[in-house]
C-alpha cells in the first residue's frame, strides 16, 4: 500500500488493527475464564467423587474452633447429605470461644470432641479437615484422612486438596462448592455459610477479594439476617469482663503485635475474647493475651494480618507443639506450671514476675522471627 494511501486512511486501519488485538483480547479472556470455570467444576466433580464411595464421613475443624471452620463443616455436611452420605462435625479439641459457643447453640451443631485416642470417630469411614492452617490432622489414620478443604495454601499430597487462596475465608471455599454443586442451601446453611464468611473476613476487613462478596451475595437470599445479629451481640460475662480490663491496662505494643498479662482466669475463653478484643486497637493486627488456669499457662493468640500466623508464633515462643492448637488465624497454647504450681504466697510474686517477662519475651521474638 502506498505511503499517501495509508496515511489517508489511519484512522481506519487503527480502528482495524484495534479490533484485532482486542478480539484476540476478548478470545484469550473467554478462554481463561472457560478454563478456570472447568477448575474450580473439577473440585466439586472431585470431592464429590472422593465422599460418595463413603457410608460416614468426620469433617474434623481444628481445636479451639473458629466461626468460620464451624460454618465451613455445616455447610460440607448439607453437600454430604444431598450425596447420600452421613457427615459428622468433629474438633480436635474442646471449642472454648463464647462466640463459636454460641454459634453451635444457635445452630445446634452436634459436635464431636476428639481425644487422644479417636475413639469417637470409629465408626467414620474417611475423614475430612476443615480449615484452620498448617499441619493437618492424622487422627492416627483412624480414620484416614482423604481430603483438605480451606483457604490457606497446603503442603498435603496424595489426598484430595481444595484451596483458593483468593478467598479470605473457607466458608468462602465452601460456598463456592454449593454452588458448583447447584445445591440450594435451606435457611440454617446459608446462614451458617455468610456469617461464616463475615467472621473469617472480619466484617470484610481482611477480604480477599471479589470472590468473598459474591459469595455473600448469593447467600443473602437465603439467610436469616436476624439470626446473625444475635451471634454478633453474645451475652459476656462479668468474669470476662474483668479479664478484659485487665488485657487493656496491661498490653505492651511493638509495632503491630501487642501482649498482654491478664493473670489467674476462670476459662480459657475469657484470654480468647480478650485477644479477639486487643485486635480492635487502632495499629494492632496481632494479639497475643496469656493467664493462669488450672495450675497451667495459657496463652490464645490472633493474627489478623494475613502475612502472620498465630500458630507458629506460638509454637516458635514455646516449643510446645503438643499442647498447641488452633490455626493461622487463632491458636492456643499450654504451657503446664509443673512443680511451680506448688509454689507458696511468699514466692507467688516473685514466679509471676519472672512468667510474666519470660512469657512476654518468648512471644515478642517469635512475632519478630515470623
Amino acid at each position: 500500500m502506498p505511503v499517501g494511501v495509508l496515511t489517508e486512511n489511519l484512522p481506519v486501519v487503527l480502528t482495524a488493527l484495534l479490533l484485532v488485538l482486542s478480539g484476540g483480547g476478548i478470545l484469550y479472556a473467554v478462554q481463561f475464564r472457560s478454563l478456570r470455570g472447568k477448575t474450580e467444576k473439577a473440585s466439586i466433580d472431585r470431592l464429590q467423587d472422593t465422599v460418595a464411595g463413603q457410608n460416614r464421613v468426620a469433617l474434623v475443624v481444628p481445636e479451639s474452633a473458629s466461626i468460620d471452620s464451624l460454618a465451613s463443616a455445616v455447610g460440607l455436611q448439607a453437600l454430604c447429605k444431598d450425596w447420600g452420605v452421613a457427615g459428622r462435625i468433629a474438633a480436635e479439641g474442646e471449642v472454648t470461644g463464647e462466640d463459636s459457643k454460641a454459634f453451635c447453640n444457635i445452630f445446634d451443631v452436634d459436635l464431636t470432641t476428639i481425644d487422644e485416642r479417636g475413639d469417637e470417630l470409629a465408626d467414620c469411614d474417611a475423614a475430612i479437615a476443615v480449615g484452620g492452617g498448617g499441619a493437618v490432622p492424622r487422627l492416627a489414620n483412624n480414620p484416614p484422612v482423604i481430603g483438605v478443604i480451606r483457604h490457606r495454601p497446603t503442603a498435603e499430597e496424595n489426598i484430595l486438596t481444595v484451596t483458593r487462596t483468593d478467598d479470605g475465608a473457607t466458608s468462602t471455599v465452601v460456598t463456592k462448592l454449593v454452588r458448583d454443586a447447584e445445591l440450594i442451601p435451606d435457611q440454617r446453611v446459608a446462614t451458617a455459610l455468610l456469617y461464616g464468611i463475615r467472621a473469617g473476613t472480619r466484617e470484610f476487613r481482611r477480604a480477599n477479594g471479589k470472590n468473598d462478596y459474591d459469595a455473600a451475595g448469593f447467600l443473602h437470599a437465603f439467610a436469616d439476617l436476624g439470626r446473625i445479629e444475635d451471634l454478633r451481640s453474645p451475652g459476656v460475662s462479668g468474669d470476662t469482663f474483668d479479664v478484659l480490663g485487665e488485657a487493656i491496662a496491661n498490653r505492651e505494643r511493638r509495632a503491630s503485635f501487642a501482649v498482654t498479662n491478664v493473670g489467674v482466669v476462670p476459662s480459657v475463653s475469657a484470654l480468647e475474647e480478650a485477644a479477639d478484643s486487643l485486635l480492635r486497637l487502632e495499629g494492632v493486627s496481632t494479639a497475643s493475651v496469656f493467664g493462669i488456669h488450672e495450675e497451667t499457662i495459657v496463652i490464645s493468640c490472633r493474627a489478623e494480618d494475613v502475612r502472620t500466623s498465630a500458630v507458629d508464633i506460638l509454637d516458635t515462643a514455646f516449643d510446645a507443639s503438643e499442647t498447641t492448637g488452633g490455626n493461622t488465624d487463632a491458636a492456643t497454647a499450654r504451657v503446664p506450671l509443673g512443680i511451680f504450681a506448688q509454689v507458696d504466697g511468699e514466692h507467688a510474686t516473685t514466679l509471676d514476675s519472672l512468667i510474666d517477662a519470660s512469657t512476654r519475651k518468648a512471644l515478642f521474638t517469635a512475632f519478630e522471627s515470623s
